[in-house]
């Protein structure tokens, strides 16, 4: 799967599972309330309806992992700067502009992550380019391809890219 109908396959299961867990207690919550005998039985077969599509639905999320991401670094002299790969597709297919680095040549850093449980687990290729963007905001790709010096990042910018992409969630 591409990595945008992976990520929508992803959040279409994410979302159904919130609703039936919603779903499922609530009906808890009429059953505790409800008197009659039938009443409660009624509740308790749409409970069993509810937990099998959750289980079904929770089989299907984790059939989709371990999975792999594109992550993408902006490397400025001062800085390290992610930006979403989607932001980043628009901007080099000229859909999108970034004001912020008019005039600027930026080294980039796309990193290729395999994906557990949505959390980065290991990358498994790491590469870096040079990304000019013109006085007008918009990607360059011809003069990007012109530099001949390296754009490999710092130790230290590295090392930020690697924070960013492992430090434990807080």
């Amino acid at each position: 799967m591409l990595e945008r109908d992976l990520q929508q396959e992803i959040n279409r299961i994410n979302g159904a599972l919130e609703v039936l867990g919603l779903l499922r207690e609530r009906l808890h919550l009429q059953r505790d309330e409800l008197g009659a005998e039938s009443g409660q039985e009624a509740v308790d077969e749409m409970l069993t309806q509810v937990e099998a599509l959750q289980g079904e639905y929770g089989r299907r999320r984790a059939g989709l992992h371990p999975h792999h991401k594109n992550y993408q670094f902006f490397l400025t002299n001062t800085d390290v700067l992610p930006i979403l790969h989607d932001c980043y597709v628009d901007l080099i297919e000229g859909r999108a502009i970034t004001s912020e680095f008019a005039g600027q040549t930026l080294r980039l850093a796309d990193w290729y992550v395999r994906m557990e449980d949505d959390r980065p687990q290991q990358v498994m290729n790491e590469t870096y380019s040079w990304l000019v963007i013109d006085e007008f905001g918009r990607a360059d790709l011809h003069a990007a391809r012109a530099i001949e010096a390296s754009p490999l990042p710092t130790k230290e910018q590295r090392d930020e890219i690697n924070r960013r992409m492992f430090a434990p969630a807080i």
